[in-house]
């Protein structure tokens, strides 16, 4: 756990310090930013384009993701960034998504899976699913194992970033009630999906390592100050939400401070090669025992994809 904001300024030193020789590297590649339009994945875009990335905002709102791309290519005149529309929220959206792309036939060479939501209250997806899950795990899921094909094509290392969070801690997958419809709780649900996401990152580096090019790791961002938090305002205890934030506001990061992590994972020469970890600040860091459970991950694996098959190209199997 991030104990002061100090932290990631030490870690900004780490950054600044290799991204001369990063730029020299990253010509040409390209990354995709799911919910790279505000906060932590914003931040990344533009620390990504400066370093000389192409890269691509993947969101689901037009308006948004276009006022994002103007803003960026005003900070950085001629930068190359663009937008895909996908929604998380909607399996088809998330297909139909991955199939212009790979239809158009430009590579991937970072896939950084950034967009989420917390602590909502109980809704569903297009598709039924318990939102928190269907957003940040189900929807990511397919988008990744779509795009697998594709990555598998690439000459060239390709980097999968998932962002986690430190909240896996009290998750649990729950495969009796894994849409929470019996005793909903924000937090349980929250906890889930991020357990997920540290799950099915090492699941995905079992099943690509070592006969391909491509890795596979996850992060905890900190504790920023972003949209992430909105829904705790709608906290049947909003008022305690209200006055927790306030309390915690001095020592949580800045969306430029929380972004140091995706950065470093997505093109620091430092973790080339290295799959299948779980980030904080920079640096590996154990997950909790629940998350290195293989026969759980591997259920979950099938799980996902019975949830998603529906709307899988048969040839993205991994």
């Amino acid at each position: 756990m991030l104990q002061s904001t100090s932290l990631p300024v030490a870690t900004r030193a780490i950054v600044a310090s290799r991204r001369s020789a990063t730029i020299m590297a990253s010509a040409g590649r390209t990354v995709m930013i799911t919910g790279g339009n505000t906060g932590i994945g914003y931040e990344t875009a533009k620390a990504l384009l400066a370093e000389g990335y192409g890269v691509t905002l993947v969101c689901r709102d037009a308006a948004r993701a276009s006022t994002a791309v103007q803003r960026l290519q005003q900070q950085q005149p001629g930068a190359p960034v663009d937008y895909l529309l996908l929604d998380l929220a909607d399996l088809a959206s998330v297909r139909d998504a991955a199939n212009k792309w790979m239809d158009g036939g430009k590579q991937i060479d970072v896939l950084l899976n950034n967009a989420g939501v917390m602590a909502c209250p109980r809704m569903e997806t297009a598709q039924g699913y318990e939102y928190q899950l269907g957003v940040n795990h189900l929807g990511h899921f397919l988008w990744t194992t779509t795009l697998l094909p594709l990555l598998r094509e690439n000459p060239n290392p390709v980097r999968i970033v998932n962002v986690a969070s430190t909240a896996h801690m009290f998750g649990k997958m729950n495969f009796d009630d894994l849409q929470s419809r019996n005793d909903y709780d924000r937090w349980r649900a929250y906890g889930q999906s991020k357990l997920a996401n540290i799950m099915f990152t090492y699941e995905l580096a079992r099943k690509l390592q070592p006969s391909t090019n491509i890795t596979a790791n996850c992060l905890h961002p900190g504790v920023v100050r972003t949209e992430l938090s909105r829904y705790l305002m709608t906290d049947p205890n909003a008022l305690t939400s209200k006055l927790l934030t306030a309390l915690a506001t001095p020592f949580t990061l800045s969306p430029e401070q929380g972004a140091l992590t995706n950065i470093h994972l997505c093109s620091s020469p430092d973790v080339e090669g290295i799959s299948g970890k779980y980030y904080d600040n920079c640096k590996p860091v154990a997950s909790t025992p629940a998350s290195y459970d293989t026969a759980t991950a591997a259920k979950l694996w099938q799980v996902s994809e019975e949830l998603t098959q529906a709307y899988a190209k048969a040839t993205a199997a991994v």
